[in-house]
């Protein structure tokens, strides 16, 4: 009796390991597929919501949040001003300043049809727990090529203190000393971030928000732009403009995209014109192109169908730009020097100046209108600066 019943016990252990070993088994193929190894049970991930308002005004998904004077559509569509070509996500705790995810793609195809995106973090076990709030940081377009940032990507490799440092559009880029006219290949740079968010939910899905909702990370275009707008009377002398001149101290020499920062500006002033303009456009009454309280929208239709883009060989106004600079806290000054006349007649010169500082904040676009009525100099009528957008931004992104 004895002999069989260590026999029993032997077959009782044999089959409890054959147990153990088929669960490990059919338990593979999920811990394989979750990123685990040996835990049969999924993993955590934390839903975060970005969105793109710039397209989704482009495609006229979305209508002006306001009526009066407000936010202007990019110039066309087909210069790609508000196109996204790749997005980084950061999220961090907000206490603790800990890691918590990464994530980055070039798949960006609902953001460039005017969707949100959901994506989905993975996350670990200790987190999806204790559900602590979140900052969240998203850059789009964002390269060493067009905004020249070091490396930044996932992992402790980019810490909360190595990401506000490093993200940023530095000198050689969207700055005074080397001229963006076009959109680069890389896009232009975007930037959104929400700060002391709550986690919710339940393991494996979690999301940053209310049970109601998830947050929204809405991104917005890290520069401004500048475009100056000439015409004269039809039948009077020849207008020419020489030099567009920004004084110094205007434009900073780092933008940082998710932090405040003292800042140091250009030393010198800085010519904005390439090539001088031989003769500015003429039309019957160039009075009828000064800002007089349309919305933003409509003004800027009116420039645009004035540089009759269908007949470029007859304009109604000569438009220069667009210049793309990186934002300024900075009320924004310069000098437009032009001749009247023909031969050689002397030079002269008008200033420009934005209304007030903080006008050339990120996302802004920034008209400067002059035109030659037949007598006395060149008038700057309409300085004309407004949100660059149809939708709501976060102004807290800005760089003061």
């Amino acid at each position: 009796m004895m002999k069989n019943r260590h026999i029993y016990l032997l077959q009782w252990l044999l089959c409890s390991i054959l147990t153990v070993l088929c669960a490990a088994c059919s338990s593979g193929d999920e811990a394989e597929e979750n990123g685990a190894t040996g835990v049969s049970h999924k993993q955590a991930t934390l839903a975060i919501y970005v969105y793109a308002p710039e397209q989704a005004a482009a495609k006229k998904y979305a209508a002006p949040t306001r009526a009066d004077v407000g936010e202007v559509d990019p110039i066309d569509n087909t210069i790609n001003e508000g196109t996204i070509k790749s997005l980084q996500l950061w999220v961090y705790e907000s206490e603790t300043g800990n890691y918590v995810g990464y994530f980055s793609t070039d798949d960006v195809t609902a953001l460039n049809e005017g969707q949100g995106t959901t994506y989905q973090i993975p996350v670990s076990d200790e987190f999806a727990a204790s559900k602590p709030d979140v900052n969240v940081y998203v850059m789009a377009n964002v390269t060493n090529a067009n905004c020249g940032v070091g490396t930044l990507n996932k992992e402790n490799t980019t810490t909360r203190d190595d990401l506000l440092d490093g993200a940023k559009i530095t000198t050689g880029h969207f700055g005074l000393g080397n001229l963006v006219k076009t959109v680069p290949t890389d896009g232009l740079p975007f930037a959104g971030k929400i700060i002391t968010q709550p986690v919710v939910g339940d393991a494996p899905a979690l999301r940053v928000g209310s049970l109601n909702q998830v947050a929204t990370v809405q991104l917005t275009r890290a520069v401004s732009k500048l475009r100056f707008v000439f015409a004269k009377t039809t039948g009077e002398a020849k207008v020419s403009i020489k030099n567009i001149t920004m004084n110094e101290k205007m434009i900073p020499e780092t933008e940082y995209l998710f932090k405040a920062s003292s800042m140091t500006y250009n030393t010198t002033a800085a010519e904005l014109l390439s090539t001088a303009i031989d003769d500015i456009a003429q039309t019957a009454d160039p009075t009828q192109f000064i800002y007089t309280n349309q919305t933003a929208q409509e003004y800027e239709d009116l420039i645009d169908a004035a540089a009759n883009k269908q007949d470029p060989e007859k304009p109604e106004v000569t438009v220069y730009g667009p210049i793309y600079l990186r934002e300024s806290d900075n009320q924004l000054t310069g000098t437009i020097t032009y001749t009247i006349g023909e031969g050689t007649p002397e030079p002269q010169t008008v200033d420009f100046a934005m209304q007030q500082a903080g006008d050339f904040s990120r996302n802004h676009t920034w008209i400067v209108y002059a035109y030659y009525a037949g007598s006395g100099n060149l008038q700057v009528q309409s300085l004309y600066v407004k949100e660059w957008s149809t939708n709501p931004i976060f102004h807290d992104l800005y760089n003061w």
